[in-house]
């Protein structure tokens, strides 16, 4: 009975669905059969794609709040350009120069100060490189005139950039530091523009320049340099200033510019009244205005910054898509390798057993056929003897003599 119980539970193991374990067999060769630290690279470089895109959209949203920045801080620029204009106007031939210490333009500049504009995080691609390499090379012009200029730096990758790029050249850092704010208020553009006015008034540079990214569209910024002191009353506003406006088309991020008109000088009535010094109006004006400047300065390196961002993780979204795509046909490649070699290994075998004129013993199984009716079969050859007690086939007695006792 027990025999017998064993070679039914054989016989139904034959003729079932098969079991549990080599069906995970199955799957597990042609997932796993291959490198897994492939497939794991893989996994991250596409998990790296999608967090490059993110930051590339990140940077697109932040461009857009640099835009309505630009735009708020516009009519207050425009009207204070206006209202200088119509004091110098009305006060021309005055010698108002001689009056407006921002105004003065030294005889012979013997010490500058130059304002470099930089960020406070990388994954910018070239932005900070470019402003650095600016730097570098009017640093150079000026000691090549014997002027050591004095550099005040804004955004944290300044202060490393900057001695490492200007460490063969003379130059002397103020102590005053800034920090590149993600949103840029007249509060950080006044802390500049009073340290720089305080060092131009107070003697210890006669000209005050500043290196920064000047944003073109999203694929172009250039480095700019400026003078921004001493102030000219005549041409005070930037003749390349302009406003630039972020939009789509067909789906792509464009970038709308238009050209900022000169603000004309507002009409004083000839018989106006000062309640104050036309002078004292002025010098209390100007320093809004160089704050307006430092404010503009700002918005359009932020722009440059956010653009030399979106430029930099759309190429790493597609280096890694590009990179994800060869890998994965090289995992395709060892896989199907993988797979042919499985085949031919039991090609292989099955030739061998034919070689050895392997003999198949007893009929073929039918499709047709179910479990009770070889059941019933199976215990008919056993009742009538026609199945042998001891297994027999080709060399099957060389193989028992090798099994050991």
């Amino acid at each position: 009975c027990a025999l017998l119980s064993q070679r039914h539970a054989a016989g139904r193991g034959f003729v079932s669905a098969p079991s549990p374990s080599k069906s995970t067999r199955c799957l597990k060769v042609a997932r796993n059969g291959v490198d897994k630290a492939l497939r794991e690279r893989i996994t991250s470089v596409k998990k790296t794609g999608k967090l490059t895109d993110a930051m590339r959209m990140v940077a697109a949203a932040k461009v857009r709040r640099a835009q309505a920045g630009v735009e708020k801080a516009r009519p207050f620029s425009e009207e204070l350009s206006s209202m200088i204009k119509g004091l110098v106007k009305k006060l021309k031939n005055s010698g108002l120069e001689a009056e407006l210490p921002m105004l003065r333009v030294p005889e012979k500049v013997t010490n500058i100060g130059i304002l470099v504009v930089t960020s406070n995080r990388g994954l910018c691609g070239g932005y900070n490189t470019f402003a650095a390499k600016k730097l570098e090379a009017r640093v150079a012009s000026l000691n090549a005139q014997g002027i050591e200029p004095k550099i005040l730096i804004v955004g944290k990758k300044g202060k490393n950039k900057v001695p490492a790029r200007l460490k063969k050249l003379k130059y002397n850092i103020t102590g005053d530091w800034f920090g590149m704010p993600d949103t840029i208020t007249s509060k950080e553009s006044s802390e500049i523009a009073d340290a720089l006015r305080n060092l131009f008034l107070s003697g210890e540079v006669d000209k005050v320049e500043v290196v920064y990214g000047k944003f073109y569209n999203l694929i172009k910024t250039m480095p700019q340099l400026r003078s921004i002191l001493p102030l000219s009353p005549l041409g005070i506003e930037d003749p390349e200033d302009e406003t630039f406006k972020l939009t789509t088309e067909d789906g792509k991020m464009k970038v709308e510019k238009e050209k900022v008109k000169s603000s004309k000088a507002k009409d004083l009535e000839t018989d106006v009244i000062f309640d104050q010094p036309p002078e004292t109006i002025l010098n209390s004006m100007l320093p809004l205005y160089l704050n307006s400047q430092i404010l503009s300065i700002l918005y359009d390196a932020q722009a440059s910054e956010l653009s030399s961002r979106m430029t930099a993780m759309k190429a790493a979204t597609d280096n890694a898509e590009e990179l994800a795509k060869k890998l994965n046909l090289l995992y395709n490649k060892k896989r199907q390798a993988y797979i042919t070699n499985e085949i031919c290994e039991i090609s292989a075998g099955a030739a061998a057993l034919d070689e050895t004129g392997d003999v198949e013993v007893g009929t073929d199984f039918d499709i047709s056929e179910t479990t009770d009716s070889i059941e019933a079969d199976f215990l008919k050859e056993i009742e009538d003897g026609s199945i042998p007690d001891e297994p027999t086939g080709p060399d099957f007695p060389d193989f028992i003599e090798g099994i050991p006792a």
